[in-house]
């Protein structure tokens, strides 16, 4: 079966962001992590950067806090690979600080952007302060969390990443309910 034109983008976008040297970041890689998943998907998930085990494997969403996410879709019907999962910038930052403005902005303009229209979701989960700043424009993740947010003929969801409940324990339940609030959004997109 032929690949559509955007399904061939996209796999371009991948190959370029795995040799890319826009930004300080490269220096410091081991492996880019362009995201992956289902070119077709009706949801995206964005997060922050890649950690030590993505920035490892080139995959996103495979250390401790994809275990959370995976351990979290559990019982939902819902499975990783119905998604499109990427990160707001595409190269671990050195010992996992947060991405520095113009690391985010070299990102966004070159790759996620336009990851985010090829892919055309219907529904956008943001996990964490960087993703949901970068994207839409907010403070914090409270701000936006557990509401649904139309922009650009897409829904968006704001929550907190999985890994903050390795930080704080207390905020691992936001995190099942920033993902209960996901799976409702998707059984509505289904109707």
């Amino acid at each position: 079966m032929a690949k559509t034109k955007k399904a061939r983008r996209l796999d371009e976008l991948a190959a370029q962001i795995k040799v890319c040297t826009r930004c300080p970041l490269w220096e410091s890689r081991n492996e880019a992590v362009p995201g992956d998943g289902k070119y077709t998907s009706e949801v995206m998930i964005i997060a922050e950067a890649p950690g030590k085990e993505e920035d490892e494997s080139g995959k996103p969403f495979v250390g401790s806090a994809g275990r959370f996410l995976n351990h979290v879709l559990e019982g939902t019907g819902l499975d990783r690979t119905d998604f499109f999962i990427t990160n707001t910038v595409k190269c671990r930052p050195p010992k996992n600080r947060t991405p520095k403005k113009l690391e985010v902005d070299t990102c966004t303009s070159n790759y996620l952007f336009e990851q985010i229209e090829l892919v055309n979701p219907r529904l956008v989960m943001l996990l964490g302060t960087v993703a949901a700043k970068t994207v839409l424009g907010v403070k914090s993740v409270n701000e936006a969390r557990g509401r649904v947010i139309e922009r650009d003929g897409r829904k968006f969801l704001v929550g907190y990443h999985p890994a903050v409940r390795f930080y704080r324990e207390d905020l691992g339940e936001k995190v099942k309910e920033d993902f209960a609030l996901l799976k409702r959004e998707i059984k509505r997109l289904a109707k």
